[in-house]
């Protein structure tokens, strides 16, 4: 994936999927990733929704932004972005939990219109470069 197709990919993820958040039950977007320099260091996969278009730079997401670091797009190295994903709160007296389903074969078509290289399945979007 070139620095503009990692581009391409975040900014059709949020725009198709909706605001990110740090919290699932605050998102409208979700997603989990992992880089290079991770699979090296303790295989981290971060998860949150997708940043905002303004926070998609031309070569990474930008520094404190919802991804709370910067991550430049040569160093991606796995998004995973579920079919539904599971949310949860207390509110102070009530717990609230559920699902919240995201269109992964909707995106996938705009991801294939945009030349963008993915795998879909039932559960998961995926770009996968390991």
């Amino acid at each position: 994936m070139t620095n503009s197709q990692w581009q391409i990919f975040l900014q059709t993820c949020r725009r198709h999927l909706g605001k990110g958040a740090s919290q699932p039950f605050l998102s409208d977007s979700w997603c989990a990733f992992t880089t290079y320099t991770s699979l090296r260091h303790g295989v981290n996969y971060w998860n949150c929704g997708f940043p905002d278009e303004e926070e998609v730079l031309d070569d990474r997401t930008g520094d404190g932004g919802l991804w709370s670091q910067s991550f430049l797009f040569a160093d991606m190295a796995h998004i995973v972005v579920p079919a539904e994903f599971y949310w949860e709160n207390f509110d102070g007296s009530d717990f609230l939990n559920g699902y919240k389903k995201q269109d992964i074969f909707g995106l996938s078509n705009l991801l294939t219109t945009s030349q963008i290289p993915h795998r879909v399945s039932p559960l998961v979007l995926e770009v996968k470069l390991y």
